[in-house]
């Protein structure tokens, strides 16, 4: 894979999310999106489903060489909006396309989400990058938990037997009494706080501290052709706060 390359002009905003807590947006983010959407049409059967399900959709790990630009970029850009440290950062990179149907969601992938971090004394960052013209495929949700507790025991559950996990959360939640979906707005759990649309050749930059799940309101136009389908790339970022 050739470097990718972020545009210079590309102008950096930021978006609130709720209080202090907020995203950046950068439009127009890659000088030739439209390489790295053939790029991932071209390797279109190397998607592949994650060892550990918790991504509802098929990945392609992206080597570091291509993504020298986009990582300097996130060192030496980001680091002025967000409180972490341009040294002892650790990154990995996915192509990623979501293409579960909501009946084949895992019980907590109904759900929003936090990135996970190996040790308390660092801080996971992620950056997303929308490389799908229809933006009915769904922007990014952002959540505040309102049963964090409840959710933590479900997690613990759902790890030592994903069964009980599912009758756990059907007893406490009416949304687990309901045909499988989505989490796109508000529930028992969690408040959406904003929805970040997505545009083509969006990035957007937030903290994996923040609740968030895919936009996904219309489940039935995801594909498994990058072409088509809801293809991003992500990175995730494993840093140490300021």
């Amino acid at each position: 894979m050739k470097e990718i390359r972020v545009n210079l002009h590309a102008e950096i905003r930021r978006e609130t999310i709720s209080g202090d807590q907020y995203c950046v947006i950068v439009d127009d983010f890659l000088r030739d999106p439209h390489e790295l959407v053939e790029t991932a049409a071209h390797h279109a059967d190397e998607f592949e489903m994650p060892e550990r399900p918790s991504y509802p959709g098929r990945l392609i790990r992206v080597d570091c060489d291509p993504m020298k630009d986009i990582y300097r970029f996130i060192r030496f850009k980001m680091t002025k909006h967000f409180p972490f440290l341009k040294g002892d950062m650790k990154l990995s990179t996915f192509l990623s396309m979501v293409t579960f149907r909501p009946d084949e969601l895992s019980t907590l992938q109904r759900l929003c989400h936090t990135d996970p971090t190996p040790s308390p004394d660092r801080t996971p960052y992620a950056a997303l990058v929308y490389l799908f013209e229809n933006e009915d495929l769904g922007g990014t949700g952002f959540y505040r938990w309102k049963a964090l507790e409840l959710m933590k025991q479900a997690q613990v559950i759902e790890n030592e037997d994903p069964d009980k996990g599912r009758a756990f959360l059907q007893e406490n939640l009416p949304t687990y009494r309901q045909p499988a979906r989505y989490m796109t707005g508000s529930n028992e759990i969690a408040e959406l706080l904003c929805t970040i649309p997505a545009r083509f050749n969006r990035m957007i930059f937030y903290s994996g501290k923040v609740p968030h799940s895919g936009d996904i309101t219309a489940p039935e136009l995801l594909s498994i052709d990058p072409r088509k389908g809801r293809l991003t790339l992500n990175v995730f970022i494993d840093a140490v706060p300021k």
